[in-house]
């Protein structure tokens, strides 16, 4: 059996994780020498008590043949610790995952490389966030590679709109590549692929077991320069994430929030902490390498680019709204089209999704 092959059977074997395989390959030199050790010997390295050592010892390997064909059938890489398309922050953390499983595009070198994630139960104002920040992005000429957890709500949303945007962004996973959850993600893993990966350290077929999801965080940090948290509830697990990001000496970022919304209670409570407030790319770029980096970039004006195939009457309305919310009375008269006109073709721009009507017939741009 070659290594790589014993190292993706010894990833395989329940219990052993990251930290304990590690430790084995330190004391037995090669994953084929874990599985060529004695019961008496796996039982005496540290953290491995007889369940695993047992597990060890009776590993099936037609699970490891399963598993290999399986991988070649579906284009799955696989991404080793010592290899060179391996991430490069990852392998700087205390216990980097020793095999990773990748589906899609290679990672490419980055300017930057940033972790975005908030919570499941995302706002409008946490998704116009995540628009506003990846636009930034976009119009500022770097190469960013965002890094998220293909969860509902602010994850998703960097991830499409990474994806439409042509920025590279990878989907840490807490469960095997066979196991997207929930069924709608399948959708989002669709648009990530386009212009990013899917990564996860589980064997194919694993659940997303509760254990597995701090040890997915770590990764979405430990490949990040910084993480910015947008939108978190008191016991969010993007605090696990940010939590993560300090104990690898990540950068931590919070976007402020509502001090009324749960949703903002985890934000808020890092920004107490000494977490940086981010409003806009800037704040995060000038903690790293301020003066070069901010030197080169221009001065971005989020209202200089417009969707394109537009009517005329639609570049006259998209022209005077903004992020900030703004009644169709004052619409009509900053774009000088008469509300009657002007009802029916907010609901074709809605539709377009070029606006985004609020309560009280106020209106915001869309994406």
């Amino acid at each position: 059996m070659e290594e790589r092959e014993a190292l993706i059977a010894l990833n395989m074997v329940d219990g052993v994780g990251s930290v304990r395989l590690n430790r084995l390959i330190g004391r037995f030199l090669s994953a084929a020498g874990v599985f060529n050790a004695g019961y008496g010997e796996l039982t005496y390295t540290d953290g491995i008590g007889p369940e695993i050592a047992a597990a060890i010892k009776n590993f099936n390997f037609s699970l490891l043949d399963t598993e290999l064909k399986e991988i070649k059938e579906k284009n799955i890489e696989i991404l080793f610790v010592t290899g060179e398309k391996y991430p490069a922050l990852l392998k700087e953390i205390y216990d980097p995952p020793p095999v990773l499983y990748k589906y899609g595009q290679d990672i490419p070198e980055a300017d930057l490389s940033l972790g975005i994630v908030g919570t499941r139960a995302s706002s409008d104002y946490g998704e116009e966030t995540v628009q506003h920040l990846i636009k930034e992005m976009k119009q500022s000429g770097m190469r960013f590679n965002i890094i998220s957890g293909m969860a509902r709500g602010i994850d998703s949303v960097a991830h499409y709109e990474a994806s439409q945007a042509g920025i590279f962004n990878a989907a840490i996973l807490g469960f095997g590549l066979n196991v997207i959850w929930p069924p709608e993600q399948h959708y989002v893993a669709k648009e990530i692929i386009k212009n990013g990966c899917i990564l996860s350290e589980f064997p194919l077929n694993m659940i997303g077991l509760k254990q597995n999801f701090p040890r997915r965080n770590r990764v979405i940090s430990g490949m990040s320069d910084g993480c910015v948290i947008i939108e978190a509830g008191r016991r969010s697990g993007a605090l696990i994430t940010a939590d993560s990001a300090l104990e690898q000496g990540r950068e931590v970022f919070a976007v402020p929030g509502n001090i009324f919304s749960e949703k903002s209670v985890g934000t808020n409570n890092l920004l107490k902490m000494g977490a940086k407030a981010v409003t806009c790319i800037k704040d995060i770029l000038e903690e790293f390498n301020p003066r070069s980096r901010m030197d080169e970039l221009p001065d971005i004006d989020m209202n200089a680019k417009t969707p394109e195939n537009m009517t005329g009457d639609e570049q006259k309305v998209y022209a005077v709204l903004s992020a900030e919310k703004k009644h169709i009375d004052n619409i009509s008269i900053e774009s000088n089209i008469d509300t009657v006109r002007l009802n029916g073709l907010m609901t074709m721009m809605e539709i377009k999704g070029l606006v985004k009507k609020l309560s009280g017939k106020n209106f915001v741009r869309g994406r």
